[in-house]
């Protein structure tokens, strides 16, 4: 069966423009930090010397990135974030790459989600991967981002345009955040300042704006009957930041699923919660921790021994298949016999254990189904505790069977859809000890104006069980694979309502996989994964099952940490001179 294909034909005119060779642009798509520095960098004689560096400025560009956005190529340049009171403010340039006869949409840095009003750029969004926190754009009193311009997603003049956006401020001893653009990969290190904040007009438009009002006020003054009074003349937007009620920021959860998805564990900074399959914990019909059970218990203890001692709930569950009074008796012994194996175990003790079984009063699946009922047999143990030691996910066991498209990290993988033939690559690194891959596809042809987006990315279902969502064309697909480990992108829980009480949940990849991408162009998908001290990787679209465009990506070196100082410098298209 072959995913759902997706074109856009109603978002956004085509552009007819005149676009240059995009091999040059291609160079340049892999992520591009750029030196902050101004004029000659070799002083002439006379020039004294600086003894001390003042860093970057608030008018710096301190990284750049080409992304494709309605058919495009756009280049994206960051400035530092700089301090504003409760505040910092983020400034983007978004530079077309060719001449435009009319407007682009930026479409990918909207959002469709399930219980957020309105479609705001929170796909531009900041993390804090030390502290695991996720920052959204600020908000006024009626819920609607505070944005400048107010047309921000429309990109026209030869310049392009500014985009400005508040966030939180992160605290005073942090001096960088990372920045998630749509298209591009992730920024690791963006400087956070003090300092004036920039204007939110572009300085193109700045400068446009003064002469019209200069030419006004000349025409007024020379036939005050016949021209407009030079007050009309609209000045640039500026961001409102008194507007600003809220900023929220959310705690970043990471799941990973081991031993074949039998044991579950999903973490914040403040919380682990892991689900034991009963399956491979215990015999039909009892109470008695099977010899396979104790790797899976050993799991659990390395979980608590990472936090600062607490009370443990240690909570059973059954299926359906037997009468309550029996479930519930059942379940509450399978959960004593695992705190017993816990508070046994050297990551274990210490902990004060709270047992309850619950019997077939909540189930996390439909019990209809075998499937649905292995769910449902389960054990939860979860401790409200901070982190005070990190130990990285385990990787022990073989990595499954995959039936779809399997390639080799370094050389393009071809995926072909009823669209198109596309080419998908992977590189991998560390930022704070967070394996994040970027993920490139590339159009392999030379077609224009279809509007085709890549379907194989899509997901419509969070891996979250119970009454969970995530935004519709979210990338969801993308795991991670080490052994018999399985890692899904970091994620927050970012509200609820009647239809999903148990939340929306927003991943720290790209929330919109529906982006228009045009023949000969690339664009670049980054997903921040739990932290995993290993070598190289496996990236999986899909399980290999359910469609014929799922596909794997097999040793992807995961690169070393790289200090915020490395800026190496990226290729320049001559339109943007």
């Amino acid at each position: 069966m072959a995913a759902p294909l997706v074109r856009l034909e109603t978002l956004v005119p085509a552009a007819r423009c005149r676009r240059p060779a995009r091999a040059v642009l291609a160079v340049a798509l892999g992520l591009a930090l750029v030196a902050c520095t101004g004029g000659d960098p070799s002083p002439g004689p006379g020039t004294p010397t600086p003894t001390v560096d003042p860093g970057p400025q608030p008018d710096d560009v301190v990284a750049t990135a080409v992304i494709p956005e309605g058919g495009v190529d756009l280049e994206v340049r960051v400035h530092p974030l700089v301090r504003a009171g409760e505040h910092v403010v983020l400034t983007l340039d978004v530079v077309p790459l060719e001449e435009l006869d009319e407007d682009v949409r930026i479409g990918g840095f909207d959002v469709t989600s399930f219980i957020a009003e309105g479609k705001p750029p929170a796909n531009v969004r900041l993390f804090d991967l030390a502290a695991d926190v996720a920052y959204h754009v600020g908000a006024d009193t009626a819920g609607e981002p505070v944005v400048a311009p107010e047309r921000w997603h429309r990109i026209g003049a030869a310049h392009g345009t500014r985009l400005q956006m508040p966030f939180a401020a992160p605290a005073q001893d942090v001096t960088a955040l990372s920045l998630l653009v749509p298209g591009a990969p992730l920024f690791a290190e963006v400087p956070v300042i003090e300092g004036d904040v920039p204007p939110a007009a572009h300085p193109d438009d700045v400068v446009a704006a003064a002469d019209a009002a200069a030419t006004a006020a000349a025409l007024a003054s020379a036939s005050p009957s016949a021209t407009p009074d030079a007050e009309e003349v609209e000045p640039p937007e500026e961001l409102d930041l008194d507007a600003v009620v809220s900023a929220p920021t959310f705690p970043l959860e990471s799941t990973s699923a081991e031993l074949h998805g039998a044991v579950r564990t999903i973490e914040s900074t403040e919380r682990v919660e892991v689900t034991l399959g009963s399956d491979v914990l215990f015999a039909f019909d009892s109470a008695d921790l099977t010899p396979e059970s104790a790797q899976a218990v050993a799991l659990v203890a390395q979980r608590l021994a990472e936090r600062e001692k607490g009370t443990v709930d240690v909570v059973g569950h059954t299926d359906d298949q037997a009468d309550d009074a029996y479930n519930r008796d059942l379940s509450r012994r399978r959960a004593q016999a695992v705190a017993d194996a816990l508070a046994a175990h050297a990551g274990g003790a210490g902990h004060r254990m709270r047992v309850d079984g619950r019997g077939e009063s909540e189930p996390v699946a439909d019990n209809t189904s075998d499937e649905g009922r292995a769910l449902n047999r389960r054990v939860t143990v979860s401790l409200t505790s901070k982190v005070v030691t990190r130990t990285d996910v385990t990787t022990e066991g073989e990595l499954p069977e995959f039936g779809a498209h399997v390639g080799t990290a370094g050389t393009p993988l071809r995926v072909e859809t009823v669209a198109r033939t596309w080419e998908v690559d992977a590189t991998a690194r560390r930022v704070h000890g967070h394996v994040v891959v970027d993920l490139t596809v590339h159009a392999a042809d030379d077609k224009d104006g279809l509007g085709w987006a890549v379907g194989f990315l899509r997901g419509f279902a969070s891996h979250r069980p119970g009454d969970t969502v995530t935004p519709h064309d979210i990338t969801a697909r993308g795991t991670v694979l080490q052994g018999a480990s399985r890692l899904f992108p970091l994620d927050y829980r970012v509200g609820e309502n009647e239809t999903w009480p148990d939340g929306e949940w927003f991943t720290a990849s790209d929330l919109d996989a529906s982006s228009w991408i045009d023949g000969g162009q690339t664009r670049t998908f980054s997903f921040v994964y739990p932290r995993l001290d290993v070598d190289t990787v496996v990236f999986q679209a899909g399980t290999g099952v359910a469609f014929d465009d799922d596909f794997r990506l097999v040793d992807i070196p995961v690169a070393p940490e790289v200090a915020a100082t490395a800026t190496p410098s990226a290729p320049t298209d001559d339109a943007t001179s």
